[in-house]
């Protein structure tokens, strides 16, 4: 059972692409500020630029979720009740033993209230296309 939930997983995590996740944010050009706001969330910045522009910034949109590291430690062993001791190696992951997620930096161009375009960098904009 559980090599096919891992297959499931690798095959789910296949389909998220840059080009996917193009296509969930030109979903969002042509909405109005608010409806935006309610899909993506709050963004991180909000300015307007002295000729008027103004730009709506997500520091981390896309790929959210953490990668697990294997890590390695070594125990040593107390001293028992009756005298003993021990000592230990293991390798396996660990809660500490995260990468932080691949950066992803969207900027949404706001013209009349509503979304007209956006820009993307970073290698963690990437999603699933959506669903037609």
């Amino acid at each position: 059972m559980r090599p096919i939930l891992v297959l499931a997983g690798l095959t789910l995590a296949a389909c998220a692409t840059q080009a996917g996740f193009d296509a969930r944010m030109q979903g969002l050009v042509g909405m109005t500020v608010g409806d935006a706001v309610q899909a993506v969330g709050v963004p991180d910045s909000d300015y307007t630029t002295p000729d008027g522009r103004r730009f709506l910034q997500y520091e981390r949109l896309g790929t959210s979720a953490p990668t697990p590291l294997p890590t390695m430690g070594f125990g040593l062993g107390g001293f028992g009740w009756r005298g003993g001791y021990g000592t230990g190696w293991g390798i396996g992951t660990a809660y500490p033993a995260y990468a932080p997620p691949p950066p992803c930096r969207v900027t949404f161009e706001v013209r009349d209230g509503r979304i007209a375009s956006f820009t993307r960098s970073g290698t963690g904009c990437v999603a699933a296309p959506p669903d037609p």
